[in-house]
C-alpha cells in the first residue's frame, strides 16, 4: 500500500513567528522534517502535502519557500498549502508569488478562532475567489460551529474546489454530535468539497480517548462525502499529543479495514493525486 498523507506540517519557531503557539505549551519548539521522518518511519508514505502552520502573515512566503527547500531534502513533499491572509494589505502580491512556486496547490487562510461571519467578509470571499481563479483550491480550517456559514461560503463560490480540513473539529471531547453531523451532511451535498479526515484525536480527550468514540465521526465523514471525496492526513505534529503519528494511522486503517481495495486505495491515496494534482504514481 502507498500512502499520500495530504496534512504534514513542520514547524521553525526560531525563525518563523507562529501567534497561536502558547509559551511552554507542547507545540513550543520546532519540529522539522526529521522528527517527521522518524515519527511516521514504519508508515508507507509514498509523498506527502505540506499545509502551512498558521504562522504570522508577514511569513507567509518565508514559510512556502522554507519548505519548497526541504522538498529538495525529500523528494516526497510534493505538494504545499500555503497562507495567505486575505485581511493583509499584501494579500494580493502574496498571492500572486506563491502562485508562482511550483509546488503551492492550495491556499489556507485560517477560519477558526475568528469571530462570526469572519468567512463571509466580502473581502474573504473575494480572496477565495482569487484562489480559485488562480487554479488553485482553497483549503477550509474551521470548527464545528462555523460549518453555517462555511456552508454560505462554499455556495457564494461555486467554480471552485474546497477541502474541508479536520472534518470541521466536531467537539468529540464533549460527545457533541449534532448539529455538527447534519452540517457536515449540508457541506457534504455541495460537489465542489472534499473531506480530509484528519485532526479528529486532538478533538477528543487527549489522554483517554477511545478508539469507537473517534471513529463515530470518522464513519460519519466518510459516509456523508462518500469514497471518491475523502482523504488522509495525518495532521502530525499536532497529533502528538493524544497520541502520535501511529496511533492515528492504526486509527485511520481501522476505519476502512471493511472497505474494499479499491476504496482503500482511494482514502489513501488515489483522490489525493486528484485533488492535489500531483500524477499518478
Amino acid at each position: 500500500m502507498q500512502i499520500i498523507d495530504t496534512h504534514a506540517h513542520f514547524w521553525d519557531v526560531d525563525t518563523i513567528d507562529y501567534p497561536w503557539i502558547e509559551k511552554g505549551s507542547s507545540f513550543d519548539r520546532s519540529f522539522h522534517l526529521a522528527n517527521y521522518q522518524a515519527a511516521s518511519a514504519g508508515v508507507p508514505v509514498h509523498r506527502m502535502v505540506f499545509v502551512e502552520c498558521d504562522a504570522h502573515a508577514r511569513h507567509s512566503l518565508t514559510e512556502a519557500r522554507w519548505v519548497a527547500g526541504l522538498a529538495e531534502q525529500d523528494p516526497r513533499i510534493q505538494g504545499i498549502v500555503a497562507r495567505t491572509s486575505f485581511m493583509s494589505p499584501q494579500s494580493d502580491e502574496t498571492l500572486e508569488a506563491l502562485t508562482a512556486m511550483p509546488l503551492v496547490r492550495g491556499i489556507r487562510d485560517n477560519i477558526q478562532n475568528n469571530k462570526p461571519g469572519f468567512a463571509l467578509q466580502p473581502r474573504f470571499v473575494e480572496g477565495v475567489r482569487s484562489v480559485h481563479r488562480l487554479g488553485l483550491h482553497f483549503e477550509l480550517c474551521l470548527k464545528h460551529h462555523q460549518l453555517e456559514e462555511t456552508i454560505e461560503l462554499v455556495r457564494r463560490c461555486p467554480d471552485g474546489q474546497f477541502v474541508l480540513d479536520h472534518c470541521a473539529k466536531p467537539d468529540i471531547a464533549a460527545g457533541l454530535r449534532e448539529p455538527w453531523h447534519m452540517r457536515l451532511r449540508e457541506l457534504a451535498a455541495l460537489p465542489n468539497v472534499v473531506c480530509k479526515i484528519s485532526g479528529l484525536v486532538t478533538e477528543a480527550d487527549w489522554m483517554h480517548w477511545q478508539a469507537e468514540d473517534v471513529l463515530w465521526y470518522a464513519r460519519s465523514a466518510a459516509e456523508a462525502f462518500g469514497h471518491t471525496r475523502i482523504l488522509f492526513g495525518s495532521d502530525w505534529p499536532v497529533n502528538e499529543v493524544a497520541g502520535g503519528y501511529m496511533a492515528w494511522f492504526r486509527l485511520a486503517q481501522s476505519l476502512c479495514v471493511d472497505w474494499s481495495e479499491a476504496d482503500r486505495d482511494r482514502f489513501f491515496r488515489r483522490n489525493a493525486e486528484d485533488v492535489y494534482r500531483l500524477g499518478k504514481g
